[in-house]
């Protein structure tokens, strides 16, 4: 996912000036089929869960379990009002509750840059070395 979030920010730059505008949705929970699938003719399928993983999907569970279901219905609409935006953002979260959960990954991305500032700026190089 991150892989085409990268690439898709990158495809944004590439084609602003054609004026083509390009929108990463980053969507929560949405009341779907979710991968549960009462027809066994439909091509849906789940794999027998991996005990090692066990944790994490009761971390995700937890998480998901506080907020409730996005309307699919809804998401379209609101799709169709980015679509018919004369200025789109770039990014744009779908769903309710992870936004103080990202606020605190950008804050702590933050934190982490600045106390380590000095190593990168170590890491680039005296730039004076090259004019002795």
């Amino acid at each position: 996912k991150w892989a085409l979030e990268a690439l898709n920010e990158s495809l944004a730059q590439e084609v602003a000036g054609f004026g083509i505008k390009v929108t990463v949705i980053e969507p929560g929970g949405f009341a779907t089929r979710s991968g549960k699938n009462p027809d066994p003719l439909d091509n849906g399928h789940l794999s027998e869960p991996n005990p090692i993983y066990d944790g994490f999907r009761q971390r995700i569970a937890a998480f998901a379990g506080k907020q409730p279901a996005g309307d699919p219905a809804a998401a379209a609409q609101a799709l169709l009002k980015i679509v018919d935006s004369d200025n789109p953002p770039l990014r744009v979260l779908f769903g309710q509750g992870f936004y103080p959960m990202l606020q605190q990954v950008y804050a702590d991305r933050l934190k982490t840059w600045a106390d380590w500032q000095d190593l990168s700026a170590q890491a680039h190089g005296n730039l004076d070395q090259e004019n002795r």
